[in-house]
């Protein structure tokens, strides 16, 4: 909820689900977070070294030598209104 700019979870129920949807797709195009973080230092941390020591083009190190993906992409399918009202339903009663 952090990521979305919301403060209370009455903000999160009073979003549609077709909001949510376009959000979890932004998401997954765009990850942030940990996955975000590693790709983007193994993206400087290859550059240094393939800069650094010359490595020639063919033989160059890619970021996700250094810092592999541990999760393979997402499929997203469209969220359901009743299992969105579930989860937020258990979230209350976790809190």
């Amino acid at each position: 909820m952090h990521q979305l700019g919301l403060l209370t979870y009455a903000e999160f129920e009073a979003m549609p689900a077709s909001e949510i949807d376009r959000w979890r797709q932004f998401f997954a195009e765009e990850p942030a977070g940990y996955h975000a973080e590693n790709r983007r230092a193994g993206i400087v941390v290859a550059t240094l070294l393939n800069v650094g020591l010359g490595i020639k083009r063919e033989r160059q190190i890619k970021p996700s030598q250094i810092f592999p993906a541990d999760r393979p992409p997402q499929k997203l399918k469209p969220a359901e209104p009743k299992a969105a009202q579930r989860l937020m339903a258990s979230l209350r009663g976790a809190f």
